[in-house]
C-alpha cells in the first residue's frame, strides 16, 4: 500500500468523522451509528471503484479517529455508558468487516447497476435514507430536549446507585449537602472523563511530572492517588469549606460557595446543580 492511498484512507475516515459527529449532536440513534459509516464504506467503494481494496482501513481509521476524540476532548455531547459506547465501536468494526469480505471483495465494481445481490444492498441503502428523511418521524426540538433530559435522568440515577453501593462508606456524613454534592461530583467527573481517559492521564502524568488531576473525584494533586484517597480530600476540602462560608438563608447561594471549591465555571456549575435536584428528588420518591 502505498502512501497516497493511506493519505487517501485517512482523508476519507477523518470527513466520515465530521459527519458522524455531527448527527452525534443532533441525537441521533446507536443504531444510525453503527449502519452509517458502513453506509459511507460502501458509498466510498462505488464512487471511487478502485478504492474498494482499501475501504476497511479507512473505516479502522475513523473508529480510531473517534476514539481519541472521546479522549482528548473528552466532554462528550450525548450521555452514554462507556461499556455501550465500545461495544457500539465493536459492533460496527464487525458489520464493516462481513461487508467488506463478503461483498466489496467478492465483486468488481460495487456501483448500484451490476449483480443483483449489489442491488438488495443498494435498495437497503435507499429504503434508509427514506426512512430518515420521513417528515413525520422528524422530532420537533421540545421532544428532542424531553428524550434528552429523559436519558440525563436516567444516567444521573444509575451511576448514583453505582457510586453509592460503592463509595458510601466513605462519604457519608451528617451533613446531606455535602453528602450530595460528593456524589454529584463524582457523577459528572465520570461523564467528563471515563475510563479511558484516566488511563492515559495517568500514563501521561507518569511521564510529565506535575500537579494534574487523579482520581475519579478529579482531585488535582502533584502525585497519584487513589478514587478512595481523592474522595476522601474532596469530602475534607468541602467540609472545611462549609465552616469558613458565611452562610445566608439563600440555599443555593450557600451550595455555589461549596461548588466553588472544585468548578468556578457556571457551565459546570449549572450541571452540578442540575445532577444534585435530581438526585434529591430520586432520594425524596424513594
Amino acid at each position: 500500500m502505498n502512501l497516497g492511498i493511506i493519505v487517501l484512507e485517512i482523508a476519507l475516515a477523518f470527513i466520515l468523522f465530521i459527519i458522524m459527529n455531527f448527527l452525534k449532536k443532533k441525537k441521533v440513534s446507536r443504531y444510525d451509528t453503527i449502519i452509517l459509516p458502513n453506509i459511507f464504506m460502501i458509498i466510498a467503494a462505488a464512487i471511487i471503484p478502485w478504492f474498494k481494496d482499501y475501504t476497511l482501513p479507512m473505516l479502522i481509521f475513523y473508529l480510531a479517529f473517534d476514539v481519541l476524540y472521546l479522549i482528548v476532548v473528552s466532554k462528550r455531547q450525548i450521555l452514554e455508558d462507556e461499556k455501550e459506547y465500545y461495544k457500539t465501536l465493536i459492533i460496527t468494526l464487525i458489520l464493516g468487516i462481513i461487508i467488506y469480505n463478503f461483498y466489496l471483495l467478492k465483486v468488481e465494481n460495487a456501483f448500484l447497476d451490476m449483480e443483483i445481490f449489489k442491488n438488495f444492498i443498494w435498495v437497503l441503502i435507499i429504503l434508509y435514507f427514506l426512512k430518515k428523511i420521513n417528515i413525520e418521524e422528524i422530532k420537533p426540538k421540545e421532544k428532542v430536549e424531553e428524550d434528552y433530559n429523559k436519558r440525563y435522568q436516567e444516567y444521573v440515577v444509575v451511576c448514583y446507585a453505582k457510586f453509592k453501593n460503592k463509595y458510601a462508606y466513605l462519604i457519608k456524613t451528617k451533613e446531606t449537602d455535602i453528602e450530595n454534592l460528593l456524589y454529584s461530583f463524582l457523577i459528572y467527573e465520570n461523564y467528563l472523563h471515563g475510563n479511558i481517559y484516566r488511563i492515559f492521564n495517568n500514563l501521561k502524568n507518569n511521564i510529565i511530572k506535575g500537579d494534574s488531576k487523579y482520581g475519579l473525584m478529579g482531585v488535582k494533586t502533584d502525585h497519584y492517588i487513589t478514587n478512595e484517597e481523592a474522595i476522601v480530600i474532596m469530602k475534607e476540602q468541602l467540609e472545611g469549606k462549609l465552616k469558613r462560608i458565611k452562610k445566608t438563608d439563600n440555599k443555593e447561594e450557600n451550595l455555589k460557595k461549596l461548588i466553588n471549591e472544585k468548578y468556578k465555571v457556571s457551565k459546570d456549575i449549572k450541571e452540578i446543580f442540575k445532577i444534585m435536584n435530581i438526585i434529591e428528588e430520586f432520594n425524596k420518591n424513594n
